[in-house]
């Protein structure tokens, strides 16, 4: 077939096909998905074959399907495996998903999260976020951000999905890594709702609520959001956790179909962590924080105005934080005969901002070597310049920039699907489309030197020059995809999925700023893949394989990093060979599924802020276990776990090549036994502990730096009575303090004191109050 094409459209040559297979009984599509089980329930309500769980995400058009016989990895949490886990940000919540590596330790509102070996640097270029399966931006990842930063988790989510991989290439987005879809509560016939507070050790507090029901005749509603204040574990001594969101949900129903409309505002924010010094003596690696009311407030270049000497007094409690509104509608309409159809728009609008404190040089010296290197003339003591102290030889000093970049970041995107079924034949023809930008400001310099322990206070050695790499630039993107997939059942027991994407990508990106050439366009095409087969074996068991292959597109840093490159061309569409197959079981209180993968990343871009661009690809096999248990004598079990090999994979730059993948560890363990006391039909207790254990990993491409394994243990308590819930959570108990991040753009050298790392939060605690009705 042929599609004309112009600045905003493409032209399409060629033919794509796909075929598949299914169980035309239990494998059967269903419009509608069920909420996973609460693993405080007893086993009246556990995971039974004849009680499917439906799965919606890794499927055209979200069309829902058996999760037993979806024919590929997908976990799925409901509302209460949420609160049991009680997680601090919405990238921590992704922890329960096998595969998946996060460091969550960056602060509410960025996360780094690594999907089965897939190497980057950080944030997440593998990871998407969706609302109701709208994707909430058209890039997974820019420098100072990740979708993990625009979604904060609230009572509206009724359960989220996660999919590794496998079909998900194909739809959406095109996802390669993590497919992860958050799906809002919709109201009903009847009035539900809820309110809570919480608070916790660290000052910080927060109350949370829903509400949903009935408009009118098959038109239904829900809204609700939360607000929060308050301090950060690592206390800094004020508030710089501040945020407030608010989210509404309408749902039509009618004889043919449904049309949902939702918009979320946010505007919260909280403390960006950076690593530190965290060898040095007298520090608590958990609670340590470089910022305080001495170091809060810096003048820094105003961003993007490199040159002009403009400079602006900034507050770096800012953090990172989001302001803006993610809205979305869908409609799906059957036209009978087999034909149905279903669309999904998205508009995501408003600013990203990332303020902090980031480590310069090799790591904190002690003042001695510092007078050495950067003292005034004629210097022979340092002093604190707030508190007045004159600090020993052997204290330890080191320079922090003072970071500001602000993203304004807008996307559009639309994606609907025929869907024709004939028979044991289904069939999806796709179109998807997105537009997104983001207009950036940026501010990396403004150095200060600091106290590292102590009392944190600036000090009197020479700063040098106010200065800062200052930029600011405009990236624009365009992408238009088709789509065929198709399923088909070869007998009651066999079902082959198959499916094809071509896909275009059009960038256009303007810098001004730091003598950079200015402008520079680009456009790729790409066409993911894949095909698996699935078997049921038994009523509770099935066994499934697939090979896929997706591509990550071109950003606009892999643009900027194009500019002025006089080394070798980097390659901007990585591609990623997947194969997995796997068993799953369900049946009697228990749930099971085991998969062993492997990917190859061919054209990998290492793009780190302030490091040059490294192209190194990776190969990685390892085995996933997710399962739950629940008992009718209210014993139950959450649990899950990966070892993976992941392997640098770079014949042309022996460094590298063959070393262990930058900061993925060699094994992930999570176990969440519980036990719930049940008193009547309206009141219960559950106790439930969490033990973490975390494989070593490598902060670096040639395996310079060490992070060690390290574990951890969290429990808590949860009493509901008459719809009264009171929950007592405790947060790495034994303060454990496990690194996850060391500073790429400096390694400790000869000499060099101690280097920049960046622990996981000490211990903590939280108690909430809630009614529900």
């Amino acid at each position: 077939m042929m599609v004309s094409r112009n600045r905003n459209f493409v032209a399409v040559s060629g033919f794509a096909l796909a075929i598949a297979l299914a169980h035309p009984a239990a494998a059967q599509e269903t419009p509608a998905a069920a909420p996973a089980a609460d693993p405080a329930q007893a086993a009246d309500t556990a995971p039974s074959a004849d009680v499917p769980d439906i799965i919606v995400t890794g499927r055209a058009a979200g069309s829902g399907i058996n999760k037993l016989e979806a024919g590929y990895s997908v976990t799925t949490l409901s509302a209460d495996n949420i609160k049991l886990q009680a997680p601090k940000s919405s990238g921590d919540v992704l922890k329960s998903i096998p595969g998946v590596w996060v460091e969550s330790s960056g602060g509410v509102g960025t996360s780094n999260i690594f999907v089965r070996g897939i190497p980057s640097t950080g944030d997440a270029p593998f990871v998407t976020m969706q609302f109701n399966g709208v994707p909430v931006y058209g890039s997974s990842s820019l420098s100072f951000m990740d979708q993990t930063g625009i979604v904060r988790l609230d009572e509206t989510i009724a359960g989220i999905e996660g999919v590794n991989g496998g079909p998900a290439s194909l739809y959406s987005d095109g996802q390669p890594g993590l497919t992860t879809n958050l799906r809002l509560r919709e109201g009903g016939e009847e009035t539900h709702g809820s309110i809570g507070a919480s608070i916790t050790d660290y000052s910080a507090w927060r109350v949370d609520g829903y509400l949903s029901g009935k408009l009118a005749d098959d038109l239904y509603y829900m809204v609700g959001g939360y607000v929060s204040r308050g301090d950060t574990v690592r206390r800094a001594g004020f508030d710089t956790e501040n945020g407030q969101q608010i989210t509404a949900n309408i749902t039509k129903k009618f004889s043919r179909g449904k049309f949902n409309i939702f918009a979320r505002y946010t505007d919260d924010h909280g403390e960006w962590f950076l690593p530190f010094a965290a060898n040095v003596p007298g520090i608590d690696r958990g609670t340590y924080n470089q910022l305080n009311q001495y170091t809060r407030y810096a003048t820094i270049i105003s961003p993007g105005s490199a040159g002009s000497g403009a400079t602006e007094r900034v507050d770096l409690a800012d953090g990172r934080g989001w302001k803006g509104v993610v809205t979305g509608a869908s409609l799906d309409y059957d036209f009978g005969g087999g034909i149905s159809f279903t669309d999904r728009f998205g508009f995501t609008s408003g600013t990203l901002r990332t303020t902090g404190l980031v480590p310069q040089g090799a790591g904190a010296i002690t003042v001695a070597t510092a007078l050495a290197t950067a003292g005034n003339p004629g210097q022979t003591q340092v002093h604190t310049i707030n508190t007045g102290q004159t600090l020993a030889p052997t204290d330890y000093v080191q320079q922090f920039g003072s970071w500001w970049v602000d993203k304004k970041l807008q996307n559009v995107s639309n994606e609907a699907v025929v869907n024709i079924k004939t028979g044991p034949n289904t069939l999806n023809l796709g179109y998807y489309f997105s537009h997104f930008t983001s207009d950036d400001a940026w501010s990396l310099g403004g150095n200060r030197w600091m106290q590292v322990g102590g009392s944190g206070d600036l000090v009197d050695l020479n700063n040098g020059p106010l200065s800062a790499f200052a930029i600011s630039d405009r990236g624009r993107a365009t992408v238009n995809a088709i789509y065929v997939s198709d399923s088909f059942n070869i007998t009651d027991a066999l079902r082959l999925d198959a499916g094809v994407r071509h896909q275009w990508t059009d960038i256009s990106f303007n810098i001004t700023g730091n003598g950079l050439p200015d402008s520079a366009k680009i456009s790729r095409e790409a066409t993911p893949w894949t095909v698996g087969l699935n078997y049921r074996a038994t009523r509770n068991f099935d066994v499934y394989a697939r090979i896929s292959q997706g591509y990550h597109s071109p950003s606009f840093d892999d643009v900027r990093s194009q500019l002025g490159n006089t080394g070798p061309r980097l390659d901007l569409n990585w591609k990623v060979r997947s194969y997995e197959g796997g068993v799953k079981y369900r049946g009697g209180g228990f749930e099971a599924a085991l998969t062993g993968f492997y990917d190859k990343v061919v054209g990998a871009v290492y793009n780190d802020v302030g490091v040059p661009p490294q192209i190194a690809g990776s190969k990685t096999k390892g085995i996933e276990l997710d399962a739950s248990y629940h008992s009718a004598s209210g014993f139950g079990f959450i649990g899950n776990a990966v070892l993976e090999d992941a392997k640098t994979d770079t014949p042309n730059i022996p460094d590298f090549d063959g070393k262990k993948a930058q900061r993925i560890p060699s094994y992930q363990v999570r176990f969440t036994p519980t036990y719930t006391a049940r008193f009547g039909d309206k009141s219960d207790i559950t106790f439930y502990g969490t033990y973490e254990a975390i494989g070593k990993r490598y902060s670096d491409l040639a395996n310079t730096q060490l992070l060690p394994a390290y574990a951890t243990l969290s429990a808590g308590l949860r009493a509901k009575v008459n719809g009264y819930t009171l929950q007592i959570a405790g947060d790495n108990l034994t303060n454990s303090h496990g690194l996850t991040e060391g500073n790429p753009r400096f390694l400790a050298g000869p000499g060099a004191a101690l280097p920049d790392v960046r622990p996981i939060f000490g211990r903590s605690y939280r108690v909430s109050v809630s009614y529900a009705f």
